[in-house]
């Protein structure tokens, strides 16, 4: 990037930036005049800032749809939270759990950890190669032959944007099994694109402070829609129950050991009051403007592959190969032009498998946020031109 020229940022699935002044301003106000250790003690600080979490546990719980006093779990990244939920679960040996071809390592990592230690069965759900769509006829088939113990879905694909049809997975699972699990990564989407979760079809979801919410790093954690408890994976202080050595049995605190990210808390309060103040309408229609502004711009370069989603069934996130470079180098030159874009696998090798992608080293994404606009597009085209052309 030359020092004249702003970076145009297209990697909000990665992280969404810009975050609103707000929570920049939030996080220093925290640290530098309430930064106290929360329930570590009853001093007045540290009593403020206990409050400070609990309260901003009131607004996620809103933001995503739950009741008020629905539960939220803090951790500081979704990875630890997914888990959190899938090696906290109680998995037996011989169980079946199902996820799509769209899902993150935080997912497939942690259950592919237990089919070698354990003899857990790993299934995919099948989707049809170019629709999109659940092959419901040949999953069917799947859940008699093995029922499902669990289903961890995505809720849009950090690859393609792909929204998944996660309550009528949910829903066919819990008739093929009715105590099956079903944990959704709401990483990329959650809040910004409700899902219901007040009707017993899900029982965790989990959340990204830094994505979909458009706070900071360092926090994120599990909205519980269900009167089941996990096992914890992460075993220390609590600030609670202190004369014992085993975890606290309620809930937050047995699942949150150790003194929690405050200064990230604060940020994401006011990030929450701002995604209030803007409405996620305001932001969901925006960004689906760019996404259909840019695949019109894009449509006249000749030779490049666009993962094209139907536009009510995506979030804006847009994968694409152009002929004759590399994703690798594409992002180099792109990044020369002040453009910043992700090339490769995206942590997510299942779903570059899925797209025919994995053999060429993944595909260039662009994802976009609220603070994004149509120039940036033409700017971004016009670079892409020069180097294909």
């Amino acid at each position: 990037m030359t020092q004249d020229k702003p970076t145009i940022y297209f990697d909000n699935a990665a992280t969404t930036y810009p975050k609103p002044e707000v929570v920049w301003q939030a996080m220093d106000e925290f640290a530098r005049l309430g930064g106290a250790n929360a329930n570590r003690g009853q001093n007045p600080m540290a009593r403020r800032a206990a409050r400070m979490i609990d309260e901003t546990r009131v607004k996620v719980a809103k933001w995503v749809g739950l009741p008020a006093d629905g539960q939220i779990t803090f951790a500081p990244s979704a990875t630890i939270a997914l888990n959190q939920v899938i090696l906290g679960s109680g998995l037996q040996p011989g169980d079946s759990v199902y996820v799509s071809p769209f899902e993150h390592n935080s997912t497939l990592r942690p259950l592919a950890h237990l089919q070698k230690t354990s003899g857990l069965k790993l299934q995919e759900i099948p989707f049809h190669p170019t629709r999109f769509e659940v092959a419901w006829d040949r999953l069917e088939v799947m859940w008699r032959e093995a029922s499902p113990a669990m289903l961890v879905l995505s809720q849009a694909s950090n690859v393609c944007g792909l929204l998944l049809p996660v309550e009528e997975l949910a829903a066919r699972a819990r008739k093929a099994n009715p105590s099956v699990t079903i944990a959704v990564d709401g990483a990329q989407a959650a809040g910004l694109y409700p899902l219901n979760l007040t009707i017993g079809l899900i029982d965790y979801l989990v959340w990204s402070g830094h994505k979909s919410f458009y706070g900071p790093f360092g926090v994120a954690g599990l909205a519980f829609c269900t009167d089941r408890r996990l096992q914890p994976i992460i075993f220390g202080g609590t600030g609670t129950i202190s004369e014992s050595l085993e975890m606290p049995e309620d809930l937050p605190y047995g699942l949150e050991a150790g003194s929690l990210n405050s200064p990230a808390i604060a940020g994401l309060s006011a990030a929450l009051d701002w995604l209030n103040q803007t409405g996620r309408e305001t932001i969901t229609i925006h960004t689906a403007k760019l996404m259909k502004t840019l695949e019109t711009e894009l449509s006249d370069l000749y030779g490049l592959r666009l993962i094209k989603i139907p536009s009510d069934r995506r979030a804006p996130v847009l994968s694409l190969t152009a002929p004759g470079i590399t994703p690798q180098a594409l992002e180099e030159y792109l990044g020369n032009q002040g453009i910043a874009v992700r090339a490769g696998l995206h942590c997510a090798p299942w779903a570059h498998r899925f797209l025919q992608t994995l053999g060429i080293g993944g595909t260039i994404r662009l994802s976009f946020g609220y603070f994004n606009h149509e120039e940036q597009i033409k700017y971004f085209v016009n670079s892409l031109a020069q180097i294909i052309d």
